[in-house]
């Protein structure tokens, strides 16, 4: 097969894409790490939604996760008071927090799987680029704090190896 200067070889061309759909899935891993660090009240909130939701809607007390309700009797009945993080807070304005806690969550969930991460590297469409992603997601997450991936002695093929060299060395550049 001849060459011809300056264009790229097959391989060249899959070790770019390999490279490519790396740095973009490290590049929303890394983004999905920090929200979900941002965001880790509203998860926990979320966590327990149901519970003080069925706790406020029966007029009972409960304590879960960062939620405290109390229940005071009175001459005409009772009344709630509810805690959030040892503040007091209303229970409708505790109701607006948990949906909007909930609503963070989901988002979170779903931009955030593990398939929606990885999807610039199904992209590739290269099995051994996409198996070493799903295995090693762990690994990879290792990127975001600056640490460098240990691929030698894995059993895959040399251009996939570099792709993902290339891809962890354009993700690190682009910071």
């Amino acid at each position: 097969m001849q060459v011809i200067k300056g264009v790229p070889t097959p391989l060249e061309i899959v070790v770019g894409e390999i490279a490519k759909g790396y740095a973009n899935a490290l590049a929303r891993l890394c983004e999905c790490l920090r929200l979900r660090k941002e965001y880790a009240g509203d998860l926990e909130l979320a966590s327990v939604a149901d519970t003080v939701m069925k706790a406020l809607a029966e007029e009972r007390p409960v304590e879960a996760g960062p939620v405290r309700v109390e229940v005071r009797r009175k001459i005409l009945g009772r009344s709630l008071r509810a805690f959030l993080r040892g503040q007091e807070v209303d229970p409708d304005e505790l109701l607006s927090k948990i949906s909007q806690a909930r609503s963070r969550a989901a988002w979170l969930q779903s931009d955030c799987s593990d398939s929606a991460i990885l999807e610039p590297v199904y992209a590739t469409n290269d099995r051994d680029a996409i198996e070493y992603a799903v295995r090693h997601l762990d690994e990879l997450s290792n990127v975001c704090g600056g640490a460098s991936l240990q691929l030698e002695g894995l059993d895959m093929p040399q251009y996939v190896k570099e792709g993902i060299r290339r891809g962890v060395e354009r993700f690190l550049a682009g910071r």
